[in-house]
């Protein structure tokens, strides 16, 4: 009973059920998943999970992990497969013939692209009142990383590394590129293009030169469904791609304007730095 509310709050976020003042009732999904799923061995629950992005985390370490081959189908040594995504491989065993778990993990080419597509790389917001900035930047990052895995000579160098650590100074490492690709990815309503660096991120980007780009998307709307905005923007020529932003900096063709000041109080009282 103890973890009821814990799996109502799943099944709420992957659609399944919704609220309705103080009642939870079906939705038009989670209808067709409770009276037809037993025919195909549970298969809509599985797919419903993947593209929530319940399993977002799981899903991109397994693509980075594992190996795509000609016919777009992935191999991963078994053991490496479930220490990187226990609970995803448990769910991909519903597909029957498509998955095989023997000493190697072996799934088909459209299951592959169910894991790696973008709806399922976006984690769901944690409450109802998603924070905004944050689920702005998730989503631009998830763009980015998908654009760089589509256009990669090799999917799995592509990492999203911001997932693990922010303090890099950039969201994502492309190890297709000798030497590898560092990439700061900007997300905004608008299109514009308008961005803030950290010290941090500016520091990196000069630090780096030509290996450090940033993928800015704009007109962004966090209220289209994710598949539908990725294509959207695509077919409008995004990402827009700066590349060595000193050099972009230096030419006119972007400008950097400080935007915060440390303000502090002297000992003595006089405001100005001693």
């Amino acid at each position: 009973m103890d973890d009821v509310p814990a799996l109502l709050e799943i099944l709420a976020q992957v659609g399944l059920i919704e609220t309705e003042a103080t009642w939870l009732r079906l939705t038009k999904a989670g209808r067709k998943v409770a009276t037809q799923d037993h025919r195909t061995g549970g298969r809509f629950l599985g797919l419903a999970l993947i593209r929530s992005g319940v399993f977002a985390a799981q899903a991109s370490r397994l693509l980075e992990v594992g190996t795509i081959s000609d016919t777009q189908s992935m191999l991963c040594p078994a053991e490496l497969a479930i220490r990187v995504a226990p609970q995803l491989i448990g769910v991909l065993r519903r597909f029957g013939q498509s998955v095989s778990l023997t000493d190697k993990l072996s799934v088909a080419a459209d299951l592959v692209t169910e894991i790696g597509d973008v709806w399922s790389l976006l984690p769901p917001p944690v409450t109802p009142e998603a924070d905004y900035r944050k689920d702005m930047g998730n989503r631009g990052e998830m763009f980015s990383y998908r654009f760089c895995r589509i256009n990669a000579d090799d999917p799995t160098k592509v990492h999203w590394v911001a997932r693990d650590d922010e303090s890099l100074g950039y969201d994502i490492e492309d190890l297709n590129f000798t030497p590898k690709r560092r990439i700061e990815v900007k997300a905004s309503a608008e299109k514009l293009v308008r961005f803030f660096l950290s010290p941090n991120e500016l520091e990196v980007a000069r630090r780096l030169g030509d290996d450090y780009e940033v993928h800015f998307w704009g007109g962004v709307s966090l209220k289209t469904p994710i598949k539908e905005e990725y294509e959207r923007l695509a077919r409008d020529g995004y990402p827009l791609i700066f590349r060595g932003l000193d050099a972009l900096l230096e030419s006119g063709r972007l400008y950097a304007l400080p935007t915060q000041y440390v303000v502090t109080e002297s000992d003595n009282g006089d405001p100005r730095p001693q």
